[in-house]
């Protein structure tokens, strides 16, 4: 079973994912309707977004899925092997900026163009933060593709560390590929109806899923890994 630790550690990424597919006033409209695989320390990660919602697996975790549901305030998480999931309510800490939250402050500058896979894009770099916690300010370098759109196709991050967690922040690096926009499609963001409701994160995870959790761990850079329990 994954610890606390973990599972606390694992949010940030969640939420820097969520602020790369989101549209702002500052960055350009991001499409809001996309599947694609995201590719994060070494992870590969199918996902989809349709709107404010959005889904996320992690074949490292044995089947576990993650569907935020933004306008209902709700998170989502499936077992696809046990057939379980649990909800509830998204915390206004972990809830990924988005162009309603007054709270979150964005800057970017352009710094040039590059090729990336193919696509051409343009370079910027970037500031983000909440008003409420101006110490904790991400720094990021992000490369949008003018062919898809404006989608943020790669990103790096750079993480504050957390001075609960000794030995975390470091740089996150973000790369999305098999970019489709417009396919996804509302049963992706459904809880199938042969699927049983527990009571906890813990259950769900608990049914085989957390197998690999050391594997995934270990693939990450070490100024990123969460520090033991």
């Amino acid at each position: 079973m994954i610890s606390r630790v973990s599972i606390r550690y694992l949010a940030p990424f969640f939420l820097i994912a969520g602020f790369l597919f989101t549209g702002s006033p500052v960055f350009s409209a991001q499409p809001d309707n996309f599947t694609a695989t995201m590719v994060s320390s070494g992870i590969e990660m199918p996902m989809a977004k349709m709107g404010a919602k959005s889904r996320v697996e992690n074949p490292a975790m044995k089947g576990m899925v993650t569907i935020s549901l933004g306008d209902a305030k709700k998170t989502i998480m499936l077992n696809t092997s046990s057939k379980t999931y649990f909800e509830q309510p998204t915390q206004d800490q972990q809830r990924a900026p988005d162009i309603h939250d007054h709270d979150m402050v964005f800057e970017k500058k352009k710094v040039g163009t590059e090729t990336i896979d193919g696509h051409p894009t343009i370079k910027y770099d970037a500031v983000f933060y909440r008003k409420s916690q101006p110490e904790e300010k991400y720094k990021a370098v992000i490369w949008e593709a003018q062919d898809l759109k404006g989608f943020n196709i790669q990103s790096e991050v750079t993480v504050p560390p957390n001075l609960k967690f000794p030995g975390s922040g470091g740089k996150m690096v973000m790369k999305f590929k098999d970019i489709k926009l417009g396919a996804a499609t509302a049963a992706m963001f459904e809880v199938p109806g042969d699927y049983k409701k527990v009571g906890s994160m813990q259950e769900v995870m608990g049914f085989g899923g957390m197998g690999n959790i050391e594997e995934m761990m270990k693939k990450m850079p070490k100024g990123q890994r969460p520090p033991k329990p």
